[in-house]
């Protein structure tokens, strides 16, 4: 087992495909992802370089064992999962396809899934703000401007994921 680096890096979920680049710029220095969590921390494995593709695949509800066979059918191991996305790599050769995805439905589908949740957190935040009694002293406070951030973070990601999934679309 090779030494284990941690490396920070953010990233959003409209930047996939620049996380992905990122990823196999690391393997093709030997830095082979191990696994990432919530706060951007990203754990790689030393080991010899490699030329290995890295993609990202949404599922909030955890992969089943159908998708799983799937994606290892078409030669892809599961590196790593966290918060419901789920992070596949495969070595790169010559004449091979390195997407997950092949239809432009099925990728388009991907940032559809995380405009759902996004769409659903920002009707929850404005429902809970009008649902709360004391609305005038909630305004006033802090909570006010963390329910303001949050909504605008998530507007904002919104209307990035649409754009992002408009171009995957080819529209």
């Amino acid at each position: 087992m090779g030494k284990l680096v941690r490396k920070f890096k953010i990233w959003y979920v409209w930047q996939d495909e620049e996380h992905q680049q990122w990823l196999q710029e690391m393997a093709a220095q030997g830095l082979h992802l191990r696994s990432t969590n919530v706060c951007c921390v990203h754990t790689f494995e030393r080991g010899a370089p490699a030329d290995v593709a890295y993609r990202w695949d949404v599922r909030y509800f955890g992969p089943k064992a159908e998708y799983k066979q799937l994606f290892q059918d078409a030669g892809w191991e599961l590196v790593t999962s966290t918060v419901g996305w789920h992070c596949w790599r495969k070595a790169r050769t010559a004449g091979a396809s390195t997407e997950i995805f092949t239809q432009r439905a099925d990728n388009a589908a991907k940032y559809l899934r995380v405009i759902r949740l996004f769409a659903l957190v920002v009707a929850a935040e404005a429902l809970a703000y009008w649902l709360i009694p004391a609305r005038q002293e909630y305004a006033e406070g802090l909570a006010w401007g963390m329910f303001v951030g949050t909504a605008v973070v998530g507007l904002i990601s919104l209307a990035k994921l649409s754009k992002r999934m408009k171009e995957v679309q080819g529209a």
